[in-house]
């Protein structure tokens, strides 16, 4: 059990994570421009589905990686016991803070999509768009903001049980 190999893996998908959320931030702009001066060449709906190709597989990769760290911190947990539970809870209460925003932006952002397609064949009001869009944007800039703070934390966790000190502190 190499936690070193684990730190190595954490650091790549936290990075990865960043890109994919930044790309998911992009993408949420080109969605909402391109309802209001339909700029994307073919069709208006393809942008919406290439963005949430982008934007769900950002999210997920944001949750997979926390499980994937829970699961390590504990294993490495178990492995040393004199370290005690305390890391874990905290590993714990950082998902609790986590998952809320994270799949509520998700379910706005597929249902955002949805209405954008049926206001453009003529279902639904346009407002519908709009509400949901700022809905969405919201909720984007808000669980941003809390996965930031957890990567953090969850970095100090793993610092802490391999008592490595940060070279930016």
């Amino acid at each position: 059990f190499s936690f070193q190999r684990i730190g190595d893996d954490m650091w790549f998908f936290m990075i990865l994570s960043y890109i994919m959320v930044a790309l998911s931030g992009i993408g949420l702009g080109l969605v909402g421009l391109n309802h209001y001066f339909d700029f994307w060449a073919r069709n208006h709906i393809t942008l919406d589905l290439l963005v949430s190709i982008i934007f769900i597989a950002a999210q997920t990769l944001v949750m997979f990686f926390f499980v994937g760290t829970g699961v390590n911190v504990r294993e490495y947990l178990e492995s040393h016991p004199e370290l005690g539970k305390d890391l874990y809870q905290q590993m714990f209460a950082i998902k609790r803070k986590l998952y809320p925003p994270t799949m509520m932006v998700t379910i706005l952002f597929m249902v955002m999509v949805i209405i954008d397609g049926a206001y453009f064949i003529g279902k639904v009001s346009e407002w519908w768009f709009h509400g949901l869009y700022l809905g969405t944007v919201y909720y984007f800039y808000k669980a941003t903001a809390v996965q930031h703070a957890s990567f953090r934390e969850s970095t100090e966790i793993v610092l802490a049980m391999t008592k490595t000190e940060r070279s930016d502190s």
